[in-house]
C-alpha cells in the first residue's frame, strides 16, 4: 500500500550528514596516529622512551578524539532528529547509544592528555624527582586501554543497532545497514578479542564506509526538492 509522506526533514539532514562525514575523517585521523601500547610494568621504560619520541603525534591524536568525542556527543540528538519523524522508538537507543560512545572517547581523551603530562615531566624532571611516574603511568596506561575497549563495544552496538534499524526499516539504502552492522559486529567481537589483528582492521574499513555513505546519502538527500514522494512506508 503507497502513500504519500515526506521524504525526510531535509533541512535536518543536511547538517547531520555534513556531520556525519567531518567524523568519518576525524575517525580515519585517530585511526592513522593512533599508538598502540601494552601496559606492562617490565617495559614501562621503554614505553616512556617510545612515547617520548613520539609525543607530537600522541597530542595530535589527543586532540583529534577531543574534537572527535564532542562531535559524536552531538551526533546523538542530531541522529534522534533526522528520524524522529519516522515515529519510531528506536531513534532514541540509537541516539542515547551514540552520545553515550562519545562520553566514552571523552574519558579516553583525557587519559591520553594525562599520558602526555606525565612523559613531559618525566623529561623535564630531574631523576631523583621522578621515580613516582613510571607507575602512575603504567595506571593511566591500564585506564586508557579499558576506557579504549569499552569505546570500542560501544562503538559496535552503536553501529549494530544503527545497522539493524537502517536494514529493517529500508528509510536508507540497505547496504549502508548490512554495512553498519557487519562493522559493529566485528568491533565489539574483535575489539575484545584481537584489536591488532586483520579482521578488526577489515571491520574498522567497512565501518568507517558506512559511516562515510551514511553522511554523503543525508547530505545529497537533504539538498533534493522538498516536494513529496511516492514511497512505500515499511511494515509497523
Amino acid at each position: 500500500m503507497k502513500k504519500n509522506i515526506k521524504y525526510g526533514n531535509r533541512k535536518i539532514e543536511r547538517p547531520s550528514g555534513l556531520l556525519i562525514i567531518i567524523i568519518s575523517f576525524l575517525v580515519i585521523a585517530s585511526i592513522l596516529t593512533q599508538l598502540e601500547i601494552k601496559p606492562d610494568f617490565s617495559g614501562i621504560m621503554d614505553d616512556i622512551s617510545f612515547l617520548n619520541e613520539n609525543i607530537l603525534r600522541l597530542k595530535i591524536n589527543a586532540f583529534t578524539w577531543l574534537l572527535n568525542s564532542i562531535l559524536i556527543i552531538l551526533l546523538g540528538p542530531a541522529i534522534l532528529i533526522t528520524f524522529l519523524q519516522y515515529k519510531r522508538t528506536t531513534p532514541y537507543s540509537i541516539a542515547f547509544l551514540v552520545s553515550a560512545t562519545g562520553i566514552m572517547y571523552l574519558l579516553y581523551t583525557g587519559t591520553c592528555f594525562n599520558i602526555i603530562n606525565l612523559v613531559s615531566d618525566y623529561s623535564s624532571l630531574p631523576e631523583n624527582e621522578n621515580s613516582l611516574i613510571p607507575p602512575i603511568l603504567l595506571s593511566t596506561l591500564i585506564n586508557k586501554a579499558n576506557h579504549q575497549l569499552m569505546a570500542y563495544t560501544l562503538t559496535g552496538v552503536s553501529a549494530f543497532v544503527l545497522g539493524i534499524f537502517i536494514t529493517w526499516t529500508g528509510y536508507l539504502p540497505r547496504l549502508i545497514g548490512l554495512m553498519s552492522v557487519a562493522g559493529g559486529l566485528i568491533y565489539v567481537v574483535f575489539g575484545w578479542l584481537d584489536p591488532e589483528s586483520l579482521v578488526f582492521s577489515a571491520g574498522r574499513v567497512i565501518f568507517v564506509l558506512s559511516l562515510m555513505l551514511f553522511g554523503i546519502y543525508l547530505l545529497l538527500r537533504g539538498t533534493r526538492s522538498k516536494k513529496e514522494d511516492m514511497v512505500t512506508p515499511p511494515s509497523p
